[in-house]
């Protein structure tokens, strides 16, 4: 989308120094033709600014002062006309460089990328999302098809990649590196374009995991079943949080604290035990988590469903099972280095 705005404070010069010395210098001619109608001498005033040398309408040459004033009218036009045209020219070609530089750099950027995250759509969900990944650290590509919001997240986090087009594109989510990505958050404002977008993503993805934007609680299995790994419903979950709020507030703070609190080196994360692990059969207590990495296993399971939470000494410890803990981000990453031993 074109700003007019932007364009009207970096044109605004040129633009007010042609007409100002179009309206002068028709004024000048018009104290020595009064009797001229006003549009001939601005004409004869446009062809002196401009030099193009079309002659002289007004019989300039039988009158001294006026050539005077013409004379003078030719060397301030050039110099204003000239000024304003590098100004214009200027404005044009070096933002279009500059556009076309971004670009590629942010081309460049993307594909160097691997087990990113793409978000698609910057809007009320998608920033939250954006700031949540760049407070863990988490590398990520923005697609978004406001310039607007474009100008937003570039200002709270320049360091972040943005596509500006439509998601639900195959050649924008490829540009996005979709083959290298990790995840993908379908968080657009329409359930039918988070919709088309699961379906696109996991035909050029199959392995990918996604995580949807549901308005409408019956788009929830429609999203399952195109292929989102997790759907979730800002209304729903705005309601039970008002709820928790009201019946558990002490809780809802410690979690609130966990996911999104100010001092962001402290998160509820998980950790996936690799089918080569060493640990694969062995007890929890014969591990000891504290004692390597300095966190405590608060549930371990392969599912939302198989989870089991404050899991004793005795728990064996099984290939692909999700361990949930309490930490750091130097703790996720000893942790990290213990599963893959």
């Amino acid at each position: 989308m074109f700003d007019y705005f932007k364009a009207w404070r970096n044109l605004k010069i040129p633009v007010i120094l042609i007409l100002a010395s179009l309206l002068l210098g028709t004024l000048g001619f018009k104290i020595f033709y009064p009797e001229e109608s006003f549009l001939r001498l601005m004409y004869m005033a446009g062809i002196t600014l401009t030099t193009v040398g079309y002659g002289d309408i007004l019989g300039v040459d039988q009158n001294p002062a006026a050539i005077i004033y013409t004379t003078l009218l030719m060397f301030a036009g050039m110099g204003v006309v000239l000024y304003s045209t590098s100004l214009v020219t200027a404005y044009i070609i070096e933002g279009n460089l500059r556009d076309a530089f971004s670009r590629e750099r942010i081309r460049r950027r993307i594909k160097r990328m691997e087990n990113h995250f793409i978000i698609c759509g910057a809007g009320e969900t998608g920033i939250h999302v954006i700031r949540e990944m760049r407070a863990v650290k988490q590398s990520c590509v923005v697609i978004e098809n406001s310039e607007e919001k474009k100008a937003e997240i570039v200002s709270e986090f320049p360091d972040v990649p943005i596509l500006i087009g439509d998601a639900t594109n195959d050649v924008i989510l490829e540009k996005a590196g979709i083959h290298r990505a990790r995840g993908l958050v379908a968080a657009l404002s329409n359930d039918k374009d988070n919709l088309f977008l699961t379906v696109s993503a996991k035909m050029l993805q199959p392995r990918i995991t996604i995580v949807a934007k549901a308005i409408e609680l019956t788009m929830i299995k429609k999203l399952k079943r195109a292929g989102a790994s997790r759907v979730v419903s800002p209304n729903y979950i705005g309601g039970m949080r008002m709820a928790s709020e009201i019946l558990r507030p002490h809780v809802t703070n410690f979690l609130d604290r966990m996911l999104r609190g100010k001092d962001k080196s402290i998160r509820v994360e998980e950790v996936v035990i690799p089918s080569e692990s060493s640990l694969i059969g062995k007890k929890l207590s014969e591990v000891d988590f504290y004692k390597s990495c300095g966190v405590n296993i608060l549930a371990l399971g392969q599912g939302a469903d198989h989870f089991k939470y404050n899991p004793g000494p005795e728990e064996v410890l099984n290939a692909n099972d999700v361990l949930l803990y309490i930490g750091t981000a130097e703790q996720e990453v000893l942790l990290e280095k213990l599963v893959q031993k």
